[in-house]
This record gives structure tokens, sequence and C-alpha cells, in this order.
């Protein structure tokens, strides 16, 4: 079974895609769904894709079109937002807060074990979380097979992030989809 997330390791809220504009702004897909945690101010970690992380602070941020707009301080022209593609977003785990009622971080799914509802037969471990449009599918793998599973509550039917278990009602078939 997966421990929780130390409290300082990174959870990513964002990727930055693009520049935008010609004033250093950048366009990222926005992966936690809340523009509070991009208020001006706000201190991240900009984790590169070549794994390096360092700071930078939100001068302002807003939606546009269902992807973010960011404006980071010191970041002035195209240049310097080209150099930002690609990057993650971040802020510690331990920042995150509790989870709103009756929803998880993606963070806590991973890891956890997945049982079939009344015969408690094991189904894998969720590896990743996949947004193919629509619903989150669990990518669950056990014995090197992979199994997705829409992550919804007809079919999620009891999560308990705390003891890192999952029960589901799996629809008839979903099994044979992926064989």
């Amino acid at each position: 079974m997966s421990a929780a997330p130390a409290a300082d390791e990174l959870v990513v809220l964002a990727r930055i895609t693009k520049p935008r504009g010609n004033k250093g702004e950048v366009a990222a897909q926005d992966l936690c769904e809340d523009l509070e945690r991009f208020a001006e101010g706000t201190v991240v970690s900009l984790r590169r894709p070549d794994g390096s992380v360092e700071p930078a602070t939100i001068e302002w941020a807003w939606d546009h079109q269902g992807r973010l707009v960011i404006k980071f301080e010191g970041v002035a022209s195209i240049g310097d937002a080209e150099r930002l593609r690609g990057s993650e977003i971040c802020i510690p785990y331990g920042d995150l807060g509790p989870a709103p009622e009756g929803e998880h971080y993606y963070v806590d799914l991973i890891g956890c074990e997945v049982l079939e509802e009344g015969t408690g037969r094991e189904l894998g471990k969720v590896e990743a979380i996949q947004e193919p449009g629509g619903s989150l599918l669990l990518e669950i793998r056990r014995d090197g097979k992979e199994l997705l599973v829409p992550y919804v509550p007809e079919i999620c039917v009891a999560v308990d992030v705390a003891a890192k278990r999952i029960t589901a009602r799996l629809p008839e078939g979903l099994e044979d989809l992926n064989e």
C-alpha cells in the first residue's frame, strides 16, 4: 500500500503550455480547477522539464476559455515566457489543505487498492488518473494488465483515501474491454 505523500512533496496545480501575449504571460492547463490557488502574491514552485525546481511569485492569473493565463513576477517578455514552456506549477502537498466535502485529490487516489464490491476481489492499484474529457479514468494495474475504470459514484461506490482503498461496482463487461 502506498503511503500518503510527504507534506513537502510537490503536487502539480497546472502545466505551462506556451507563452501568451507579449508581456511575459503564459497559458497553462489548470489541473486543480481552483483559481484562488493562483492568487496575486502566491509563491509556487516551477518544476522545469529537466527536473530543476525554482520558486516563482504569481503577479496575477485569470481564466480564459478554460485555460489559465498567468503572469509571474520577473517574467516580462515572450522570450522569458518561452523558457517556462513545459514547466509544472507546484505547491507542497502539505499546502493543499483538506479536499472539499465529498471530493478527493488525484494524488490521494494514486496507490489506492481497488476492490470489487461484494466479492472483495482485488482489481489492482491505481497508478494514474486520466482525463480524456468527460469522466476521469482510474488507471489500475494488476499483474501487468491495465484496467481503466471511470471515476464516477455509480462505479467507485466507496473511497477511503486514509486506508488507500476504493470499492468498485464494475459494469458487466468492463474488464473485457481491456483484453
